[in-house]
């Protein structure tokens, strides 16, 4: 008991000297002229609150922040508009969280180095209208949640990226996971819930591209639309602790030329384990098209289960996986601009019949990204409120266990 007032204590006086800083045009003092100036007055723990300037124009600035800082509307539930990049800088401990920025042309830039994830950058409820979010170095560990990105991409060496819908047209991935370090980190990198568009005029760009050992990839109800690779896996942590690719929804779109992948799966490493199950795997375009592709140099365990893959592919499923069954690819399966499906009878019900996999509703899990308990339906865009964004639970409910529940959330 004693530990614990003195943890409240020290909680309650961090907080206690934290200071709201208000940005706002024209204002007198105790405000601030413009964020920058409000960055530099601030200490470590502090929120910069801005309101936004007559008629919604930008702040137009660059800012480079090197502090423990929040970053949030003055307006409830409303966007806080910028214009310009906006640079993170690491240091151990430092946590930097971004909620309701609307960028109209700029990104999120997380570079430079430092201990391995000792930084702790969360970007959440935003929207960039051409811009993107950066978070490639191995100093940060990111939390990439509920952003509209119009015309740019998310990468993060270390983190989650959940919930997000990202149309990235230029030449680059829609999310790229890629950390330098191959040292296990002990935990989980979620990339769920997303809905992605990548640029159908050519070039060889994935929807989501992972490459790394760092973490366990949880890659789930994503709707991808893609012009290359909807899914590309290389890697894999070499714990033994599976990586879990379920319930993606896959459709290679019209644009370019050259062969179309669903889900390419390439230089797994010994002792990684690959779980690829529940997907469902369409495409309109009328070029060559492989459905779960076996890209080579694979030495991991991979198995390949409860998939759907639309009839008509050149190669729907490749050989040489450690275990395939249960798969379709002879039935049609087309989907509707939400990713909903709108032919796709083997799919419907399709998913693996086990408890753990059913839908909400307790019936047999559909296959693709509506389907099971991490329904796409489940990440809404912006809000404004206060939300759970994530879970985490048994999927497997056992009379007289004990349920635990862990949640991910924001609040202001």
């Amino acid at each position: 008991m004693r530990l614990f007032s003195t943890l409240l204590f020290s909680g309650l006086a961090l907080n206690m000297s934290a200071v709201d800083r208000i940005v706002e045009e024209f204002g007198s003092a105790p405000t601030y002229p413009n964020i920058a100036a409000a960055v530099t007055a601030a200490a470590d723990g502090d929120r910069i609150i801005i309101k936004n300037r007559t008629g919604d124009i930008p702040w137009i600035e660059n800012i480079t922040v090197d502090k423990s800082l929040e970053f949030l509307s003055y307006a409830d539930n409303g966007f806080f508009v910028v214009q310009g990049t906006w640079t993170i800088t690491p240091a151990v401990g430092r946590v930097v969280t971004i909620i309701g920025m609307r960028n109209t042309n700029g990104s999120i830039m997380a570079t430079g180095t430092g201990p391995i994830g000792s930084t702790l950058l969360r970007v959440l409820d935003g929207q960039f209208v051409s811009g993107n979010i950066n978070a490639g170095s191995d100093a940060f560990r990111a939390e990439v949640v509920g952003n509209e990105l119009q015309n740019g991409y998310v990468r993060v060496n270390l983190g989650n990226v959940v919930g997000n819908s990202i149309t990235s047209l230029g030449a680059t991935e829609g999310i790229r996971v890629t950390p330098a370090t191959t040292a296990f980190q002990g935990d989980t990198c979620a990339i769920i819930g997303n809905r992605i568009v990548t640029s159908t005029t050519g070039g060889t760009w994935e929807g989501i591209l992972v490459n790394g050992r760092a973490q366990v990839y949880h890659i789930r109800n994503n709707w991808i639309r893609h012009g290359w690779m909807g899914i590309e896996l290389q890697g894999g942590n070499n714990q033994g602790i599976a990586n879990l690719i379920q319930n993606n929804s896959i459709q290679a779109v019209v644009g370019g030329t050259g062969s179309r992948y669903g889900i390419s799966i390439a230089n797994t490493q010994a002792g990684s384990v690959w779980e690829v199950m529940n997907n469902a795997v369409g495409t309109v375009y009328s070029g060559t098209n492989y459905g779960i592709n076996n890209d080579g140099g694979n030495s991991g365990q991979i198995n390949v289960y409860f998939n759907h893959v639309a009839s008509g592919f050149n190669n729907a499923i490749s050989t040489g996986f450690t275990f395939v069954g249960n798969n379709t690819t002879d039935q049609p399966l087309t989907f509707n601009a939400d990713g909903t499906f709108a032919n796709a009878p083997a799919a419907i019900d399709g998913g693996n019949p086990a408890p753990p996999f059913y839908d909400l509703d307790l019936s047999i899990g559909d296959a693709g990204a509506y389907g099971g308990s991490y329904t796409l339906a489940n990440f809404p865009l912006h809000t404004g409120a206060a939300r759970v964004y994530m879970t985490g639970h048994p999927f497997n409910i056992r009379s007289g266990a004990t349920l635990r529940v862990r949640a991910k959330a924001w609040d202001r």
